[in-house]
């Protein structure tokens, strides 16, 4: 049961989680159970793997890492796509007590070393589609004792994986996991999204996972009770580098919940994933949704076994929400929202369409203020300021950086999220968009997010990115990137005055529009406004339109 006091949005309250307070010591104990019931499928292969098998591989590997060295709060990086050996990997360095960090795999070396110089991993674990970019990084650290690379190709020097794999199956039942404090004791350190400059190492604990995954159960319970269909199997497309990714697989591993997982997207394999997998839930980006709403792709194949669609990671317009379940009879798409520093899922709808455009409710044991940009005051109902959320799924600090760490918390405990938001009578939020990405013009500040959601309702427009072009006189003017649809002859003036008929002035395009090919994003499907800039500092110098 949601709450408003004295302009505090409570959660219900908080679920039980195992008393043994250990994350692997849970997993491990579903993995038991769960025996010879397939736990993961890959798509691009067919190939399913049980859950005995990741029981067995990780305790074999666990065992291994041992006699390579690895001690409790040894950090093990992971550098890698969706795959078998992400899981058995991740679970072995949990087991041994170690904290894993895992690396995005677009990452450039500049900003893998930038991570390997704040976690200092004793291991580093790379597929060989990032394995020369993490030994370019790693070689001429003393820090790093082992590259362990998956794969059978011995594409740069270290160890295989393959070959660590080959010892003697070891008796499970003989296996101990390494004691932790699960309150206290790091088991991963996922980075920041770093859409405001180099990523930081988000230090969560035992606890945290453990919390998170009582909470899954919650949601999944209530919402299977409410339709009256069991959820069976789920599609893994967000990267397991990335907290969303990663603990959204686990928890529904530990739910016994079948996942089919993908590489990457690619929109046949992702249809032709949903219809022949007959998947009943996946989690997607804006991005996925924004596919969903408009590709003519979409309308080929029979989506009717998806009836529970989560997006998070960014804010979704409730139009392209409408647009989803109107054209592809996928029911309402639920949003969520989170962030790193908070084990992401704070908030999730889990209502049926009563609250389009909402990204729900606080989850259970958290409380959520809204507070003034200038004042600091607590906000009360359909007033838009900054989130500060106090939950267990905090996390325990940045690794490293404990100054930033301390000016993320107020003397209550609540972490500052960055992001402005607003919420309604029932306690529902509504996320606006990220504090440092408004854009100031004469005084008024404008969500790029809602420009963006605008645009993209345009039948001309793909996809949208929207940022501040610097003004001496306004302070900053929005301007526009534009993906338009194929074969479409949308024009820079009919986009201004669509905007223009629709908003107020201060929301106008006074910047202009710029087409371009794609839209940044981040893994997450953020848009990566820093790299639009970028982008507009260029077209500036050479005066031109970068499309054409």
């Amino acid at each position: 049961m949601t709450t408003v006091h004295n302009n505090i949005v409570s959660g219900p309250e908080e679920r039980p989680i195992p008393a043994h307070l250990s994350f692997g010591q849970y997993l491990f104990d579903q993995l038991k159970k769960g025996g010879d019931r397939v736990a993961l499928v890959s798509a691009e292969t067919g190939e399913p793997k049980s859950y005995n098998f990741f029981l067995q591989n990780s305790v074999n590997l666990a065992l291994t890492l041992q006699e390579l060295g690895l001690k409790k709060g040894d950090v093990v990086s992971l550098s890698s796509e969706n795959r078998f050996e992400f899981i058995v990997t991740s679970l072995a360095v949990i087991y041994c007590g170690g904290v894993l960090s895992t690396l995005n795999i677009t990452y450039s070396p500049g900003e893998i070393i930038h991570i390997l110089n704040i976690t200092k991993p004793k291991f580093v674990f790379t597929s060989p589609i990032t394995a020369q970019n993490v030994y370019d990084s790693c070689k001429d650290l003393s820090y790093v004792k082992h590259i362990i690379t998956f794969g059978d190709f011995d594409v740069i020097p270290g160890l295989m994986y393959n070959d660590l794999m080959k010892k003697e199956h070891n008796n499970v039942e003989d296996f101990s996991l390494v004691d932790v404090n699960g309150v206290e004791d790091t088991v991963a350190v996922m980075c920041s999204s770093g859409t405001t400059g180099l990523p930081k190492g988000v230090m969560l604990t035992h606890v945290n996972f453990l919390t998170l995954c009582a909470h899954y159960k919650y949601y999944f319970d209530s919402v299977q009770e409410k339709k009256k269909v069991p959820i069976v199997t789920g599609l893994a497309l967000i990267p397991w580098f990335h907290a969303y990714g990663f603990i959204t697989t686990f928890a529904l591993m530990a739910m016994k919940i079948k996942i089919v997982f993908l590489i990457r997207f690619e929109g046949e394999q992702f249809l032709e994933t949903i219809q022949n997998y007959k998947i009943n839930m996946t989690t997607i980006v804006p991005p996925l949704a924004v596919f969903l709403a408009k590709h003519p792709l979409v309308l080929k194949y029979d989506l009717s076994s998806l009836h529970e669609v989560w997006c998070g990671a960014a804010p979704l317009s409730s139009e392209i929400q409408k647009a989803v379940t109107k054209r592809t009879g996928i029911d309402f798409i639920k949003q969520g929202y989170g962030l790193t520093e908070a084990t992401m899922a704070c908030c999730v709808d889990l209502t049926s369409g009563e609250k389009v455009g909402s990204c729900g409710t606080p989850a259970p044991g958290m409380k959520i203020k809204v507070l003034d940009i200038e004042s600091g005051e607590k906000l009360g109902v359909e007033q838009e300021g900054e989130l500060w959320i106090k939950t267990p799924l905090r996390m325990k600090g940045y690794m490293g950086d404990k100054a930033a760490s301390d000016a993320l918390f107020d003397g209550e405990g609540y972490v500052r999220t960055g992001d402005i938001g607003y919420y309604d009578k029932d306690g529902f939020f509504y996320i606006v968009d990220r504090l440092k990405e408004l854009i100031k013009y004469k005084g008024f500040q404008v969500a790029p997010a809602e420009l963006e959601a605008l645009l993209l309702q345009h039948s001309g427009v793909a996809d949208a990115g929207v940022v501040g072009l610097p003004d001496e006189l306004a302070g900053e003017l929005p301007i526009a990137f534009v993906v338009p649809q194929p074969n479409s002859n949308v024009t820079e003036k009919e986009l201004i005055e669509y905007v223009a008929s629709k908003l107020s002035p201060a929301k106008h395009l006074r910047g202009g529009v710029i087409f371009i090919n794609v839209i940044p994003k981040n893994a997450s499907g953020k848009i990566l406004r820093r790299e639009l800039r970028t982008m507009l500092n260029l077209s500036k110098r050479a005066n031109c339109n970068i499309l054409y």
